[in-house]
């Protein structure tokens, strides 16, 4: 749509948001200007020095991103593990597939959700309570997701990181592919 992939993501830090696979100036500028709702974003595989100049003044750029890739395999040489006091659940919801991890008490510690698109995994959302990282939680969703994934017969996947995040899947075999603005 309009030059772009759209996600309709539907959460309320999030109506929805248009990827952009390289700098695309004569769809990313007519986009941003003609863009008025908040909550709607637009994510390029570019750096943000690049970006600024197609946004009118309003925009506002988020904190520096990474797309990054990895081949499932990388991920499942060793299985999602994690203390016996964590509880790990799968679920699905039509073509998407849920990872979330519960402590004793039933709150959620950790959770990410994947999705196949074309010849790709999408590794989405994948996040850590605060007061619960540097545990292996998040790594252990990771490498749940992937398991799931692997069911599908793809082999390679795609992500967005945060800085932070960055240095979690690096240690997990992911290759940076470009720098990633929002």
């Amino acid at each position: 749509r309009d030059g772009g992939l759209y996600i309709h993501v539907d959460q309320p830090d999030q109506i929805g948001r248009y990827l952009f696979a390289r700098l695309d100036a004569g769809a990313i500028r007519p986009l941003a200007a003609s863009i008025r709702r908040p909550l709607l974003y637009l994510k390029v595989c570019a750096p943000a020095d690049a970006v600024r100049p197609l946004l009118p003044p309003r925009w506002e750029i988020a904190a520096p991103g990474y797309m990054m890739t990895a081949p499932l395999s990388v991920m499942l040489d060793r299985p999602a593990a994690f203390p016996a006091e964590f509880e790990l659940r799968i679920m699905y919801n039509d073509y998407i597939t849920f990872a979330h991890i519960f402590d004793a008490a039933g709150e959620e510690t950790a959770r990410g959700r994947i999705v196949a698109v074309d010849d790709l995994i999408v590794f989405d959302r994948i996040r850590t309570a605060d007061h619960y990282q540097r545990r292996g939680l998040g790594s252990a969703i990771m490498r749940a997701l992937a398991a799931e994934a692997r069911l599908s017969g793809v082999e390679d996947a795609i992500l967005c990181a945060t800085p932070a995040g960055r240095e979690l899947y690096t240690s997990l075999g992911w290759s940076l592919h470009s720098d990633y603005t929002t």
